[in-house]
């Protein structure tokens, strides 16, 4: 079944299960590395993204609940060239 997401302006077309944790789309699927596998259990925030403005932990939310969604990770805050205000503070701090 293919399910379609919006992630940081772009719609993407994926065809896993729509009960893949988004976090794994995110990474495997997309290549979209910001978001990080840390506990696996929603509890740590190295997986958190954006979901319609609200932060949410994507090891745990399903493709197929957030697909209609408007999805931002951290790569969609800046560029490498003129990093967004978050992604700034990450480099000045040496944010993992």
């Amino acid at each position: 079944m293919t399910t379609r997401l919006a992630i940081n302006g772009q719609v993407y077309s994926v065809d896993d299960d729509p009960g893949t944790p988004l976090l794994y789309v995110l990474r495997d699927t997309l290549k979209l590395n910001g978001a990080k596998f840390g506990c696996g259990l929603g509890q740590c925030g190295a997986c958190t993204v954006m979901q319609d403005g609200y932060a949410i932990v994507s090891c745990l939310m399903p493709i197929g609940v957030v697909a209609g969604s408007q999805i931002k990770t951290i790569e969609g805050l800046g560029s490498r060239a003129h990093p967004g205000v978050l992604q700034q503070a990450f480099i000045d701090e040496q944010a993992a």
